[in-house]
Formats: C-alpha cells, sequence, structure tokens
C-alpha cells in the first residue's frame, strides 16, 4: 500500500464563496473555468481571491466570501 499523497494546497486556506444572487456565473479561475450557480456554495483555495472577477463579484454584492470552519464543515 502507498503513502498518503501530500496535500499540493494548505488546508487552513481554504475560504466557501457563496452566490447570493438570482445569476449563474462562469469564474475564469486559474484551473479553469467554474461555474458558480445561483444560491450555490463552493470551497476554493484562498488564491481564487486574486481574481478581478471574483473580486468585482464580491463588491458588486452578488457573491459573499468567507473562510472556511474545518471544524464547522459548512
Amino acid at each position: 500500500m502507498s503513502e498518503k499523497a501530500p496535500f499540493t494546497w494548505n488546508p487552513s486556506d481554504v475560504i466557501t464563496v457563496t452566490n447570493i444572487s438570482s445569476e449563474n456565473f462562469l469564474l475564469e479561475l486559474d484551473s479553469g473555468p467554474l461555474r458558480l450557480d445561483a444560491g450555490r456554495t463552493l470551497r476554493l483555495t484562498s488564491s481564487a481571491m486574486e481574481q478581478p472577477q471574483v473580486m468585482r463579484l464580491i463588491r458588486e454584492g452578488k457573491v459573499t466570501a468567507e473562510k472556511f470552519n474545518w471544524r464547522k464543515r459548512k
């Protein structure tokens, strides 16, 4: 049996991104396009906050982002 593969990201850097609008969005992330449907919440690495599109949606109040709470598994 092989050893467990190491994380390629830091688990403490995970955020939740929630679409609070009635629109669907296609986020253009470094890892590729990602669909964020209305009312849906996704877990992403914090590097997503560096994307201008994500920051614009947050400023416009269409999307919220918060640090993921591992204890609550929210």
